[in-house]
């Protein structure tokens, strides 16, 4: 059509109003069979995605949620205990059935949803679609961000769980997984000196769990060389807030019968995996708490690190032949003795960087025999590890396993080229080895489930 409004040529030639200039009619109300079509697809109702009212719907169908929750406490929720099974599960049951659901409970659930679909990759043709983008775009709908949003326990939750979504699906290096973890670090410094004292026994210790977890996001950030806001300082007292060891049906009991300090059963708990992972991390930044770096500060702390893994409880010390996993149970305890065993791996093997860059300073032409010994010995242990276990193991310790696996290879190619004479050969095998097992375990190049 010309720019100046008249008529195109063909309808000039055929003489009539140029159609092209006819006003558009004005839409009717928008098709209720492509909304319920579009409800559908995102596991709504019509209803739900009309209104704005919040409702477990918004994030998918009754059933998808389900299984979600059912994977997390059974594939994440090992490593990561931030939520009490009965009162959670019971919550969503109630939201269900009477329809009433708070928009904090519901980001709550949807966080937990974007957890556990960006940890397990594999399974996502289970979730019916669920992404991490959709439950994102929740959260900005019912306005988790807001600066009028209380800070409370469960916005926290929801936070740390975004993060560490987010974590999965991009980088540290990523501005919102940057912003989200900094907001989760400064949500737990404010519960911890204001709130704690006023909370209720059971969510005293899901605060203190989840305040581990977010510092040993932190440690791992900080190893990889990434700044981030710092959650505890290494001359903080830390007594107060380890959580008890403590089952979910001894947390139930609201802490009446419970004593700080004392041993329970470990029937039904993953609290204890939870503190010897803290307490690696704590030698970790104790090791990095001095003014000048020392080759004997170094190699104290890596002895220290073996050393928090000596006496643990049966459940989560490596036996020489071990049985196949068969039980649920088993299966959540060899999640944990992974974790523990590769994060002591990494943390060993950042220390030992560390003495080598020490060594390359002081002008030292080849590394030093005993870290050459030593690498060897940390790559051995994360190769028998690593081939021990099946896969489903790693998938339930979530994409940050990949990260330490390949910094700890990362050091075999320093190796490769300014290696001693002889042990080339050794570091590429191993290399080899610890690159075909990479290949299998990062999932980051798989096609997830498109949203409807």
């Amino acid at each position: 059509m010309p720019s100046d409004g008249s008529r195109c040529l063909v309808c000039t030639d055929l003489d009539i109003d140029c159609t092209n200039i006819q006003p558009r009619k004005r839409r009717g109300p928008k098709n209720r069979y492509v909304q319920a079509l579009r409800a559908h697809l995102d596991g709504t109702t019509v209803e739900e995605s009309i209104s704005g009212r919040p409702s477990l719907g918004l994030i998918a169908s009754y059933e998808i949620i389900q299984n979600i929750i059912s994977d997390w406490f059974d594939w994440i929720h090992p490593v990561a205990p931030i939520f009490h099974m009965a009162t959670f599960t019971r919550r969503v049951a109630e939201s269900q059935s009477t329809g009433d659901c708070s928009a904090p409970f519901l980001l709550l659930v949807a966080s937990m949803c974007a957890a556990t679909v960006a940890s397990l990759p594999r399974r996502s043709s289970l979730y019916g679609g669920v992404t991490f983008g959709h439950c994102i775009s929740l959260a900005e709908r019912f306005q988790l961000w807001s600066p009028s949003t209380n800070i409370t326990l469960e916005r926290t939750l929801t936070l740390y769980n975004l993060s560490s979504a987010a974590s999965h699906e991009f980088d540290l290096d990523a501005a919102f997984v940057q912003r989200s973890m900094s907001e989760v670090a400064c949500s737990l410094k404010y519960l911890v000196h204001y709130e704690l004292d006023r909370m209720t026994f059971l969510d005293q210790q899901l605060l203190k769990r989840v305040y581990w977890l977010a510092y040993a996001g932190q440690c791992t950030g900080d190893m990889h060389g990434r700044p981030l806001v710092v959650l505890r300082q290494p001359h903080d007292h830390v007594n107060a807030l380890i959580p008890l060891e403590v089952s979910d049906e001894q947390l139930s009991k609201g802490g009446s019968e419970l004593v700080d300090g004392e041993d329970y059963p470990q029937t039904d708990s993953y609290i204890a995996g939870l503190n010897v992972l803290s307490r690696l991390f704590l030698v970790w930044q104790s090791s990095q708490a001095i003014a000048a770096q020392s080759m004997d500060n170094l190699q104290r702390h890596i002895s220290q690190a073996q050393q928090v893994l000596a006496g643990l409880p049966p459940e989560l010390t490596w036996h020489e032949k071990e049985k196949p996993v068969q039980t649920k149970k088993e299966f959540a305890f060899t999640v944990q003795k992974v974790n523990l065993k590769v994060t002591q791996l990494h943390v060993r093997s950042n220390l030992l960087e560390q003495m080598n860059t020490i060594a390359k300073d002081q002008q030292l032409r080849f590394t030093p025999h005993a870290i050459i010994e030593e690498r060897h010995q940390v790559v051995d242990e994360l190769l028998e590890t690593l081939y021990r276990v099946p896969k489903e193991v790693f998938d339930a310790n979530g994409y940050s396993i990949v990260p330490k696996i390949r910094d700890i290879g990362s050091a075999l190619l320093d190796e490769l080229r300014t290696g001693m004479h002889g042990r080339t050969s050794q570091a590429s095998t191993s290399l080899d080895k610890l690159l075909a097992k990479l290949e299998e375990l990062d999932m980051r190049h798989v096609v997830l489930t498109p949203v409807g």
